[in-house]
């Protein structure tokens, strides 16, 4: 059984991704501080940390960063990371701190158990919802155009 740890002080995340993902093969504890993430992964076996990007006085990104820290001095065992970024921009970022896959809001429940599968199999996810186009996808004479398809100016 693979334990998953979900942090987020608004109750409806939490509820929203304990539903999506719990299972006979999933079990579910919950956390609405980021400040008790790290003692809760020094006390529990967690196979995966879901983190909600905006929690109170301590975000998902302060807390990924701090268990990458505990990891680094071997105080915790590694534990994969997924976050939940409430918008396109901060996906930059959940790169940044080395998550292993993040989800935009709102929270799709087939988005997110795929992703959570797919972390819990050692694999990534990064969600593509309102990702941008590409300009040489989104017009096809891109390529003969100067400084777009790394053609020079």
């Amino acid at each position: 059984m693979n334990t998953v740890l979900v942090v987020a002080d608004v109750d409806q995340i939490r509820t929203q991704v304990r539903s999506a993902i719990e299972s006979s093969e999933i079990k579910v504890i919950e956390l609405a501080s980021g400040r008790l993430v790290r003692d809760a992964a020094k006390e529990n076996d967690f196979d995966l940390i879901i983190v909600d990007s905006q929690i109170g006085s301590m975000g998902g990104f302060a807390v990924i960063q701090d268990l990458h820290l505990e990891e680094y001095d071997n105080r915790i065992p590694q534990v994969p990371a997924l976050m939940l970024l409430d918008r396109r921009a901060d996906s930059w970022m959940a790169r940044q701190i080395a998550a292993e896959g993040f989800l935009i809001k709102p929270l799709n429940p087939i988005k997110t158990a795929k992703a959570v599968k797919a972390i819990l199999n050692g694999h990534t996810y990064f969600d593509e919802s309102y990702a941008p186009i590409s300009a040489v996808n989104s017009f096809k004479t891109a390529e003969a155009l100067p400084g777009l398809a790394g053609n020079p100016l």
